[in-house]
């Protein structure tokens, strides 16, 4: 009996030791990519650019960018589905303007960062006046309501391959 006492003793310390070992181990990756860091907190969440990022967007090179589209979806029900309609009817826009979906994906946590996203998908354009064109036309213009009722909000950024 003494003897099983002292292992269930010696077990429970190996397990003490194993859990807040890695339990150090995950603060220590965690403070990897914390120190120093000197995050701001903006406005992540829009429907459209502002003026400014319109005009900056306007002058980037011409060469092909890819944006990435972080969507958050509307929570009145219909927002994912609403969303899925204007994904579909935008494919074919996007096949028009020599655009293309690269990949498309359902969001499941954010590893790193407070915001949560919905879905994520990565367009490739031509250049950046290439969406810009396509933003303007009446056939975008006629299927953007779906984009509009489906979506709570998103972030786009502008990426180049390097």
């Amino acid at each position: 009996m003494k003897n099983a006492k002292a292992k269930n003793i010696s077990s429970s310390r190996r397990g003490f030791v194993t859990d807040a070992g890695a339990a150090a181990g995950f603060a220590a990756f965690a403070g990897l990519f914390s120190q120093g860091a000197r995050a701001q907190t903006i406005e992540i969440n829009a429907m459209g650019p502002t003026s400014e990022q319109s005009q900056a967007f306007a002058q980037l090179p011409d060469r092909p960018v890819t944006m990435v589209n972080l969507t958050k979806f509307s929570r009145d029900g219909a927002g994912a589905a609403d969303y899925a309609q204007y994904s579909r009817d935008v494919g074919e826009i996007l096949e028009s303007i020599g655009a293309e979906v690269i990949f498309r994906g359902e969001c499941r946590m954010t590893f790193i960062g407070g915001t949560e996203w919905d879905a994520i998908a990565l367009v490739r354009y031509p250049n950046s006046r290439a969406l810009l064109k396509m933003a303007q036309s009446s056939e975008y213009q006629a299927i953007s309501g779906n984009r509009s009722s489906g979506l709570d909000g998103q972030m786009n950024l502008a990426v180049f391959e390097s």
